[in-house]
Parts: C-alpha cells; sequence; structure tokens
C-alpha cells in the first residue's frame, strides 16, 4: 500500500456550484495534509480544464445547473483518453427514501459516493483510497508500457549478442534490459555452461592441487601402468 507521502500531493478536482461547499471540501482536505487542489463552480468550466491537465481524481457534485454531475460523469466516461480517472460523486439527497442517485452514480462509471453532511474523517479517508487505487493502477500501466517496449522485434548481434538499443548504439543485453524494466539480474549457470565451461575448470584445478600435493609429480597415464 501507499504512504501518504506518495499520494498527498496527487492532483485532485472538486466541482460544485455552492462555494460554501468547495471551501469545507477543500479545507478538510488542507487540514489532512492534501495540497493540490483545484475548485470549480461548474461542471463545464471542470471538463475544460481537465482536457489541459489530467487531474487524478475528480470529487463531483451531482446537483449543478445547466451542467449536472450525471452529465459530467458520463462525458468523462465515454471519452477514452480520460475515462480511466477516478470519481467521487456528492449529493445533498437523502439516500433514505430514494437510492437513485447512489445506483445512477454507479451505473455512469463512478468509484465511490459520498452523502451530505458527510464527517471529515468519511471524506479524507475516501479520497486517500481513491489515490491509492490509482497511484496502483498508474503504476499498473507504465509497467505495462515496458513490457510492450520489449516486445518488439529486436536486432540482435550474431556473434556477440549485443541489442541495438532504441537510440541506434549497441548495448549488453542486461544493460538495455534494466533501462527498459524494473529488472534486476542475479547470476547463475545453466547445466550446459556447467558441462562445457565450470566442470572442465574444476577438474583441471583438482588435478593441479593434486600434483602440488605429490609434489609437482603427475600420476602416471592409467595406459601406461597397465603395460
Amino acid at each position: 500500500m501507499y504512504t501518504f507521502d506518495e499520494i498527498k500531493d496527487m492532483l485532485i478536482y472538486i466541482a460544485d456550484d455552492d462555494e460554501i461547499n468547495l471551501k469545507l471540501i477543500k479545507s478538510v482536505l488542507n487540514q489532512a495534509g492534501f495540497s493540490n487542489m483545484k475548485l470549480f463552480f461548474s461542471g463545464k468550466a471542470m471538463m475544460k480544464e481537465i482536457t489541459q491537465i489530467r487531474p487524478d481524481l475528480l470529487l463531483l457534485d451531482i446537483m449543478m445547473p445547466g451542467f449536472s454531475g450525471y452529465d459530467v460523469l458520463e462525458c468523462i466516461k465515454q471519452d477514452p483518453q480520460v475515462a480511466d480517472i477516478p470519481i467521487i460523486m456528492i449529493t445533498a439527497a437523502s439516500l433514505d427514501d430514494n437510492m437513485e442517485p447512489l445506483a445512477r452514480s454507479f451505473e455512469l462509471g463512478a468509484m465511490d459516493y459520498i452523502s451530505k453532511p458527510f464527517s471529515n474523517l468519511e471524506l479524507v479517508q475516501r479520497v486517500k483510497s481513491a489515490l491509492r487505487m490509482e497511484k496502483q493502477r498508474q503504476a499498473l500501466e507504465i509497467a505495462a508500457t515496458q513490457i510492450r517496449s520489449l516486445e518488439k522485434l529486436l536486432p540482435i548481434c550474431s556473434y556477440c549478442k549485443k541489442i541495438r538499443a532504441d537510440k541506434n548504439y549497441w548495448q549488453e543485453v542486461e544493460g538495455y534490459i534494466s533501462d527498459h524494466t524494473d529488472t534486476m539480474f542475479s547470476h547463475s549457470i545453466c547445466p550446459d555452461c556447467y558441462e562445457a565451461h565450470v566442470k572442465p575448470q574444476l577438474e583441471r584445478l583438482r588435478n593441479e592441487k593434486k600434483n602440488k600435493d605429490n609434489g609437482g609429480k603427475q600420476d602416471p597415464d592409467p595406459d601406461t601402468k597397465k603395460s
């Protein structure tokens, strides 16, 4: 799980047509340690900004005039470029008598839902949870991109086995993989190389030690002994 220090500077957009509500949410999150927020008085203003700077989380009031929170949510989820931005819907509508706002929010793609009035603890914890999930999604997306980069056809030297890297220079295989992924190498010896290289070296060292123990005299050839 990501620590708070790893998520506290992620970008949060908050949209609500009520200035008091906006300031309240911002104040609560500021006090909790979040520092990177932008406030919007309408859904349209938020949509315009999203095309310029992509946020890590949206806090979206449902009941806004002209362009409601539902409208914003639907537009975002239909756009592949921003569809994966997590969205928490916020509303004063009571769920005691009507579950429709909750159901519709999730049907349109919201990840969470908060009813007003909410406690400071509830707001902060839901925001933390959403940002941690988004941080993980972003990390997985980066990892997937790195893996895809290794699926390309790579020119490799038939003799020295170096790879022609992205910048058109030749690079050791280990170095190339380390540069393009988070992979770390630990060295070992395969069975074929053990038989071809290691085993003869060990045999030679044993014979050298044996000769040294015998005072430098080599053992007679077994065939000569028989004759």
